[in-house]
């Protein structure tokens, strides 16, 4: 039942979840893939450009298919955020001011979402025959599982832990959640590398040293030109990375169907084979041109 949970005492809510309806489900699924998906497409034509691709161009073209369709589906995330606890006999969602129980001996069936977008999910079917309108999506959707069949005795719970979409879950919150600074430190500070050597030998060729455009210029247009480069490489980067995390996301859902008790070990193993060519790998690609 749906009711005011203000001015009752609640006990501390046992994770973050998300509660989906279905068609908010699919509208975020579908902007999480475009968002993905895109930044390798994008890479494949800029490469394939007749010609240097610009700054501009680049971001007019990764807004609308890449930060965009990210940006809405945080948003619904946002929207649909739940707290969830798992109490003996009943499992209690929590949104603002809304207050959702569900007897856990109503619960007859939980079918897991195959296709782990815009999380890894499932769905809930009561002993009446009838789904729970809203699906539920976690980063620790074992933690949930796993309360649900030890503190709400749902049988149905306990069976789903070593389904291939929860193993594959189970193994990419293994490695830790990405942080904002580390964005910051894999693609902002990473990026300063590359740039200093692109942006000093642009201004080499086209005046004469280091500090030709500060001389002849300004710092004004000196600071742009390397502010265009660093936006530069930082695209590059991300766009370089976005190729080798879907390999690694798909790998790592390989092995959860195909050999889920090696799951865990195979993340890894991507996880750290996508860091070397990565941080090793983009070094080299920029040093290799002064080799030849």
């Amino acid at each position: 039942m749906l009711s005011s949970a203000s001015g009752a005492t609640e006990a501390p809510a046992l994770l973050r979840a998300y509660a989906c309806a279905p068609v908010w489900r699919v509208i975020a699924g579908v902007l999480v893939a475009i968002s993905g998906a895109s930044l390798p497409v994008i890479l494949v034509m800029g490469l394939r450009a007749s010609r240097p691709v610009p700054l501009a161009a680049w971001v007019q073209v990764l807004v609308p298919f890449a930060a965009v369709p990210a940006l809405l589906a945080g948003l619904i995330h946002r929207a649909v955020a739940v707290e969830v606890e798992v109490r003996p006999g009943e499992l209690v969602l929590r949104r603002r001011r809304l207050r959702f129980e569900i007897p856990c001996e109503a619960i007859a069936r939980i079918r897991p979402w195959v296709v782990p977008l815009p999380g890894t999910g499932f769905s809930l079917w009561m002993r009446s025959g009838r789904r729970l309108h809203y699906g539920l999506h976690t980063p620790e959707i074992a933690r949930l599982l796993a309360a649900l069949a030890d503190i709400g005795e749902v049988d149905a719970a306990r069976a789903l832990i070593g389904h291939p979409s929860v193993v594959y879950a189970q193994a990419k919150r293994s490695v830790g959640p990405w942080r904002w600074y580390h964005l910051a430190i894999k693609f902002v500070l990473f990026a300063l590398g590359p740039t200093a050597i692109w942006f000093n030998l642009t201004q080499h060729i086209g005046f004469g040293g280091t500090l030709g455009q500060y001389y002849l210029e300004g710092l004004g247009p000196y600071l742009k030109t390397f502010a265009i480069h660093w936006g530069l490489v930082l695209v590059y980067l991300i766009l370089y990375a976005s190729v080798w995390r879907g390999l690694t996301e798909a790998l790592a859902l390989l092995a959860a169907w195909v050999v889920p008790a090696r799951a865990a070990g195979v993340r890894w193993a991507a996880e750290i084979a996508s860091r070397l060519l990565y941080y090793v790998g983009v070094p080299v690609i920029v040093v290799l041109p002064f080799l030849r």
